[in-house]
């Protein structure tokens, strides 16, 4: 991870643990970010997605690759936002416990609001247009 990216997640963490838990739950009640299959972010998630645009509007969200499954594509020059997604670790060679918890961790990805995207054109599509 580059030193940037360190130093805005720090950054984030550090905003979001100065709030209270009042102050949390009032910003989350006005948010609703979801992604493009309707879930609602966590609050975790939503409020560091706040820090990071202000008052700019989120609706729906969603990482690169995604928006693509759905039909878009995220617009040329467009600037990412920061999320925590979980992820647990698989081990080789382990055998797997069912009454054994995974190990979960937290890895830092980038999304787009749909505002970034636009519908994506197929190369059949760009053929008639042109």
């Amino acid at each position: 991870m580059n030193e940037q990216k360190k130093e805005r997640i720090k950054n984030l963490m550090a905003t979001l643990s100065a709030l209270t838990d009042e102050e949390k739950e009032q910003l989350v009640a006005k948010l609703g970010i979801m992604n493009p299959e309707g879930h609602i972010l966590s609050p975790r998630n939503q409020m560091l997605l706040y820090f990071q645009v202000g008052d700019k509007p989120l609706s729906v969200v969603a990482g690169f690759k995604q928006w693509q499954e759905a039909g878009r594509s995220v617009m040329q020059g467009e600037r990412g936002y920061l999320i925590a997604v979980p992820a647990t670790s698989k081990k080789e060679n382990e055998e797997v416990n069912p009454e054994e918890e995974p190990e979960v961790y937290f890895l830092w990805r980038y999304v787009f609001d749909i505002s970034q995207t636009k519908e994506a054109v197929t190369k059949v599509e760009e053929g008639v247009a042109a």
